[in-house]
């Protein structure tokens, strides 16, 4: 959510000064509704320029900071954004709608922590803006302070009850803390706010098992769907709700379309890279070899608390997170992206020009440092110091086994597999964020699960590494022996709780929220074969890959 302000402007008596905007002379005033104009047609660089030129007769204008911020900030131009609400701040100490700018910027530039100054500061000059406790209420979900994130979000809806995108988000931020009927609750009140809201109803279908396609839910998303003038983003939420209905009811062939049509869309926003996705993976084996990493890194932690739980998305990694961190001995840090952040930055770290992986062989003392240090800060942001163990469920560090043992070779690795045809499907039906962008077309996840399977191998060879693997299908249908063979390899002693994950009161916020809040069932084994006439890509894929 953005704010920016309609510029006016009077001057006292004499001629007007004006800009010059594609060969005409314009008022300020005119300039500003040009300027408006531009952005309602989505020409937000124009609209930039307008505003930046009109800077230049007024330099002192927070306003005009901060529309040219808001411009700025639809491009994802973010730090040029962040620079103009500084700049409309420092001008206007307070000027609230400037500061709650700003603080979306900081967010957008991963600083969380500054964010939520910029929305307190806005907060503190105007107590309704509804739309910053919203925005902080997000902030502080993504931080995992969940009863926080709450209290925003109720806060948003004090100040304005016909705020929807709060109302869901409160849901959501409930449904992470496994509050059903409250997060069911808030979902409903949402739509009662804005009934072609997409998010809830998309909510709503994964909250649950249908019985029957032709429920309350499925009417209103196919009349939803029916709609003349439907945006793309829309439809696509709304197919992935419908086809998850379709699934539960065993409608498989209309369920298939519906995913077939939301991916359609997703998959038109990305552009996956198979040959540098192979390269990668070429990198990494290379870099990575039995003989590197039997030669242990004069820098590396002493550490044995890293817990990490890798594999493929939707493997079974969140249900094996849930088994273990109920153990007394073990907390979770939760799916954290750091250490393929520290990865993705190795190359300005080390200073030597190249980027990850060939960027680990020049780790020296004080690099090591700052990652060791880096990574340990994170794990331990949210659990504290006093867990022995603590689990890092980024089912993609599969990609970073290699580091993980260089700079944590105590670390223990616990390798998630699962049936590769319902893994993959699984992967097609959930709707991931699109940095993930191999999800959204059956080849293409075939040729990820490939080169994931590539590197899984690699690192099968190599002997000094601490790593287990357990199947999904063998935790379902043999759980008690198999949470035993983990927690020996962890060292670790039986802990019944380990029995009932659906128990566990940690906070869940991946794709598999609600199924981890039920108990250990079986029913997705084999789920693939209700799909088999639809899946020849796929299929063709992971038989080039020797995966079936």
């Amino acid at each position: 959510m953005l704010m920016n302000q309609r510029h006016t402007v009077q001057f006292q008596s004499g001629r007007q000064p004006t800009i010059k905007w594609r060969g005409k002379q314009w008022s300020l005033p005119e300039a500003g509704t040009l300027a408006a104009h531009e952005q309602m047609r989505g020409n937000f660089a124009a609209a930039a320029d307008i505003f930046k030129l009109m800077l230049g007769l007024l330099p002192d204008s927070a306003e005009l900071h901060n529309n040219r911020g808001t411009m700025l900030q639809l491009l994802n131009r973010y730090a040029e954004a962040l620079a103009c609400y500084d700049q409309a701040v420092a001008i206007k100490p307070d000027y609230a709608i400037g500061h709650f700018n700003r603080g979306y910027a900081l967010n957008k530039l991963g600083r969380p922590e500054a964010a939520l100054a910029g929305y307190d500061r806005a907060i503190a000059l105007k107590p309704d803006l509804a739309g910053a406790h919203n925005n902080r209420g997000i902030i502080l979900q993504g931080l995992r302070r969940y009863e926080d994130a709450v209290a925003s979000y109720r806060q948003a809806l004090v100040v304005n009850p016909g705020h929807a995108e709060a109302a869901n988000n409160l849901g959501t931020a409930l449904l992470n803390l496994g509050k059903l009927p409250e997060a069911e609750q808030m979902f409903r009140q949402a739509l009662q706010l804005k009934a072609d809201f997409p998010d809830p109803w998309y909510n709503l279908a994964g909250m649950r098992k249908y019985q029957e396609a032709d429920n309350a839910e499925a009417t209103s998303i196919r009349a939803l769907l029916n709609k003349p003038g439907v945006s793309p983003g829309d439809t696509e939420y709304l197919n992935f709700a419908l086809g998850k209905i379709y699934d539960d009811c065993g409608r498989f062939d209309e369920a298939f379309e519906c995913y077939r049509l939301a991916n359609q869309i997703r998959n038109a926003s990305v552009a996956y890279d198979a040959a540098g996705t192979r390269k990668m993976t070429d990198g990494i084996m290379d870099v990575f070899s039995a003989d590197f990493l039997a030669k242990r890194c004069a820098f590396a932690s002493s550490s044995r608390a890293p817990v990490f739980i890798v594999g493929m998305p939707r493997s079974g990694t969140t249900l094996f997170d849930s088994i273990l961190s109920n153990h007394r001995d073990i907390a979770s840090a939760g799916e954290i992206s750091t250490m393929g952040d520290l990865a993705a930055h190795l190359g300005e770290f080390t200073g030597g020009g190249e980027a990850y992986p060939a960027a680990v062989r020049q780790i020296n003392q004080a690099v090591a440092g700052r990652l060791i240090n880096d990574y340990e800060k994170r794990l331990r942001r949210d659990v504290g110091p006093g867990a022995p163990q603590v689990i890092d469920k980024n089912p993609l560090n599969f990609r970073h086994i290699g580091l993980i043992t260089r700079l944590f070779p105590g670390a223990r690795i616990i390798h998630c597999l699962r049936n590769p045809m319902d893994t993959c499907l699984s992967n097609y039906f959930q709707r991931f964020p699109l940095n993930l962008d191999y999800c959204f077309d059956l080849r293409n996840i075939g040729h990820f699960y490939g080169e994931y399977a590539r590197l899984m191998a690699h690192w099968r060879k190599i002997p000094t590494l601490k790593l287990i693997e357990v199947s999904y299908e063998e935790v379902v249908s043999n759980t008690e022996p198999t949470v035993r063979r983990i927690l020996d390899f962890l060292e670790l002693d039986w802990d019944e709780r380990c029995l009932a994950p659906h128990l566990n009161p940690h906070p869940v916020e991946t794709a598999s929220l609600w199924q981890v809040r039920q108990p250990i069932y079986g029913h997705a084994l084999e789920r693939w074969r209700h799909y088999e006439k639809h899946l020849g890509p796929l299929r063709e894929m992971l038989a080039a890959a020797g995966v079936i």
